[in-house]
């Protein structure tokens, strides 16, 4: 059961650093961006380590026909999400600005465009995974939240609430405090001094980034889909997108279930 916790804690903290990274002008702008996306990266490879079990088995079991359909639909939902990532994260790296600029093609307007494509990708089928499996989820809260005599545990939901206030207060102080030094990479130098050789003159080129200043507001990249750069705004924006996803998925599936309940109770009565 504490794994599954686990899994639920760790799900919903990538899911607020995954809408945070759809769009880069919260939090400090491209170093935010970039390094919370290698970390969420990370936490993939661990979400995937948590559920090697459910994979392994359901790898060797796809073809047989005697698998429920819903276990196969989630395990091709699965592979198109982990391939819509993996190209997030590798389109992200070649066109790295901070983390990886010597990876950094020029003139990657089409990797960018991939880049964005990807990642909504990610967010329309991150919302049709937690909407498959959305009764699991409840039952697990259920179980965290509440006892076996039906009693409030106040202890775990002082934890949870204890936990978002220290994330809400981490994303507050971030975005109002961290500062990010433009002079450390060449990339983002607003000026740089070039030496001509023997005639000892010397010039100063511009080379700002050409998508705009990396930082907040500045930020006018084409990248993410722009709007307010509040990060509170952003969560809340990107998890309504969630929502609209979810409940469908949640109540068809549903429906589907109860059709698939009738149909088993008249086989005994046609018989």
């Amino acid at each position: 059961m504490k794994k599954n916790y686990t899994k639920i804690v760790l799900d919903l903290l990538m899911a607020i650093t995954f809408v945070l990274l759809m769009n880069p002008r919260v939090l400090d702008g491209l170093p935010f961006h970039e390094i919370a996306g290698l970390i969420i990266g990370v936490a993939i490879l661990v979400h995937i380590g948590l559920n090697y079990r459910w994979v392994v088995n359901t790898t060797k079991k796809i073809l047989d026909p005697k698998l429920p359909k819903k276990t196969r639909f989630s395990y091709l939902l699965n592979i198109l999400l982990l391939i819509a990532m993996a190209a997030v994260i590798i389109t992200g790296i070649l066109i790295s600005k901070v983390v990886f600029p010597s990876f950094a093609i020029q003139g990657g307007h089409a990797l960018r465009e991939l880049h964005g494509l990807s990642a909504d990708a990610t967010l329309a089928f991150v919302g049709l995974h937690v909407g498959v499996h959305w009764q699991w989820i409840l039952t697990i809260c259920k179980k965290a939240f509440k006892s076996k005599e039906g009693k409030l545990r106040k202890g775990v939901i002082a934890s949870f609430v204890l936990s978002l206030a220290i994330l809400a207060g981490g994303i507050q102080w971030y975005s109002s405090t961290a500062t990010f030094s433009m002079g450390e990479f060449k990339q983002e130098q607003s000026g740089q001094t070039v030496n001509n050789g023997s005639n000892g003159n010397t010039s100063e080129t511009r080379q700002g980034p050409p998508n705009g200043d990396f930082r907040g507001e500045k930020f006018h990249g084409k990248e993410g889909h722009g709007g307010k750069s509040n990060p509170f705004l952003v969560v809340l924006n990107y998890f309504a997108i969630w929502a609209a996803i979810i409940i469908p998925t949640y109540y068809i599936e549903k429906r589907i279930l109860r059709k698939k309940l009738k149909s088993r109770q008249m086989e005994p009565k046609l018989s």
